[in-house]
């Protein structure tokens, strides 16, 4: 898989762009439509995964603390008894 660290964001934007030149160039309007209507929805479907990930580890997280703590309080009504 590749991995956004090992490029920089000028490199995205500079492929981007060569990527863009050597498809559009040789497309016709209604191609170019069709295909950047493509590219928007893949794109839109990206960060649709990548929120629905970032919510699920918040949630994990979330769930550890409240699991942590309830050990903590039991911990803590053990000591009292």
């Amino acid at each position: 898989m590749l991995s956004s660290s090992c490029i920089n964001s000028n490199s995205f934007i500079i492929i981007a762009v060569l990527i863009t030149l050597a498809i559009a160039d040789n497309a016709s309007e209604d191609d170019n439509n069709v295909l950047g209507n493509l590219f928007t929805a893949l794109g839109s479907l990206f960060l649709t995964k990548a929120a629905q990930i970032a919510s699920k580890e918040k949630q994990d997280d979330i769930r550890q603390q409240i699991s942590d703590m309830e050990q903590q309080l039991q911990s803590l009504k053990s000591k009292l008894r």
